[in-house]
């Protein structure tokens, strides 16, 4: 397989001292709502899982933060910078990590299938995109488009409507486009699978 996951049901975490090395205890206890700091821990545990089985390092001999606390995070290993393609991931009580060593980049998304009000089809779909819009395929769809858009690194920098999903094919405009092809414009699959019972997971591998 291009990718492995891990997904952390966030109701059954281990005690933060097992998972977190002191750099990471520190901001973990910076954090001041609880919803945040499970979510947060949960994807580290998830993601420090995955690293343990690709390198066999303990979980506390990684550091995954990000620098400032506001972009992608990084990741040491014993001390040493690591590079390897991830994504993390959290939604509604679960928290996904993915990692693709044999790719350049990887996004991944996790939503829990809902209904929504009419203004979230209208203002981040675009009219091509909306083939039908029932509930699951409208949340497949935005899991499409988020794992697209952490792919891209391009995080808040773009408008929904520029990433596109039309027939199962991302397409790009605007300034989506613009990172794209810095990156080297990249052949793209994106895949929808089932993960867990209720909600849409998708991954995007570059």
């Amino acid at each position: 397989m291009a990718y492995t996951l891990e997904v952390v049901d966030l109701a059954c975490l281990p005690p933060a001292n097992e998972v977190l090395c002191q750099k990471e205890w520190d901001f973990y206890n910076g954090l001041k709502i609880p919803k945040r700091k499970t979510e947060w821990l949960g994807g580290r545990l998830a993601l420090k899982k995955l690293l343990a089985a690709h390198t066999g390092y303990a979980l506390t001999d990684f550091t995954v933060l990000a620098p400032g606390g506001v972009s992608k995070p990084t990741i040491t290993a014993g001390g040493q910078p690591m590079s390897v393609p991830f994504s993390l991931t959290h939604s509604n009580g679960f928290a996904v990590a993915a990692l693709a060593p044999t790719h350049q980049y990887i996004g991944i998304d996790l939503e829990k299938i809902a209904p929504r009000i009419a203004a979230w089809k209208t203002d981040f779909f675009h009219p091509a995109e909306l083939a039908r819009e029932d509930d699951e395929f409208l949340t497949s769809l935005w899991t499409q488009k988020e794992a697209l858009v952490k792919l891209l690194g391009a995080g808040l920098t773009v408008n929904s409507r520029d990433v596109r999903v039309v027939g199962g094919k991302p397409q790009f405009f605007g300034r989506a486009l613009e990172i794209y092809n810095s990156l080297g414009a990249p052949q793209i699959t994106l895949e929808t699978r089932a993960l867990i019972p209720g909600f849409c997971f998708s991954v995007a591998l570059a």
